[in-house]
């Protein structure tokens, strides 16, 4: 029998931070595939897919080059595997995470991912932090998916469809921490929770318009109460 409620967990910022992760893969990646450093040029990250960071990154070097840009998101997830030892111990799971997983858990949700992370890196950080026992990997969308997030949303709920969770979007909710989380929900008539565990303040994400916005997920009472799962 199928859930009637689904989660769509964001990663970094909101289930975790992976200290310093995605700046050394990236790095690492860059100097394998076309030996140049990191470029000095800010990059905004937050919410985006990992292709879309690639590409961002090369444009700032002003390489425009796609088997480049295939190569490096090839030699990211070498570095993540290569590096895993070390990255392991940094993980830091977020405040309220893993009783929310839980309680959700508890309540038949289906909880998966929808994450601008490639499929092994998410894999790899949530397992790291031991997330992965709450989590059905194989209904998420992630980065090595699509670059545009909303569709992530839109591939994790064929899957969970195609998987015997055929959730309305009524009962969809996406869970991050940025403005681009809250789009990619909206673009697909979802419901979104934002949380400010992540590079946005409290401040700067409840006047966006989702369903509810978090300083963390410490409160799992009212988390629940929102998604009528109390």
């Amino acid at each position: 029998m199928g859930s009637d409620t689904a989660i769509l967990w964001d990663i970094d910022g909101t289930l975790l931070r992976a200290v310093g992760s995605g700046l050394r893969t990236f790095t690492r990646a860059l100097d394998v595939v076309v030996g140049v450093p990191y470029p000095t040029t800010p990059i905004d990250m937050g919410g985006r897919t990992d292709p879309e960071i690639a590409q961002l990154i090369l444009a700032a070097l002003g390489i425009d080059d796609s088997e480049v840009h295939t190569n490096v998101l090839a030699a990211m997830e070498a570095a993540w595997e290569e590096l895993e030892h070390e990255f392991r111990p940094l993980v830091a799971v977020k405040p309220g995470v893993v009783d929310a997983l839980e309680q959700c858990n508890a309540r038949n949700a289906v909880q998966t991912l929808v994450t601008g992370n490639l499929q092994s890196i998410a894999r790899r950080k949530v397992t790291a932090a031991g997330l992965d026992d709450h989590l059905r990997f194989e209904f998420g969308g992630y980065g090595s998916d699509h670059h545009v997030r909303a569709e992530l949303v839109r591939l994790s709920r064929a899957r969970l469809r195609d998987g015997g969770h055929a959730v309305a979007a009524d009962r969809t909710w996406v869970i991050g921490d940025t403005p681009r989380d809250l789009h990619c929900a909206r673009d697909n008539g979802v419901r979104c929770i934002l949380v400010a565990t992540g590079t946005c303040t409290y401040d700067e994400l409840v006047d966006l318009g989702a369903d509810a916005v978090f300083e963390d997920l410490s409160d799992t009472a009212a988390l629940l109460k929102v998604m009528s799962l109390d």
